[in-house]
């Protein structure tokens, strides 16, 4: 199956925008739940590893 070669920086995403209107406070909070959710992927993603082995 050939590969696709996708580019988005060409399109102009409005949520981007969003960012930048964050205060100190909410980018924090934001930063702090993405933290959680990767490190429970982690997690979740470590112990289907050894339910295989």
């Amino acid at each position: 199956m050939p590969q696709l070669h996708l580019n988005f920086s060409d399109i102009p995403i409005p949520e981007t925008c969003l960012w930048e209107q964050f205060d100190d406070a909410q980018k924090q909070t934001v930063i702090e739940t993405l933290a959680r959710l990767l490190a429970k992927a982690s997690r979740a993603e470590q112990t289907q590893e050894q339910t295989n082995d």
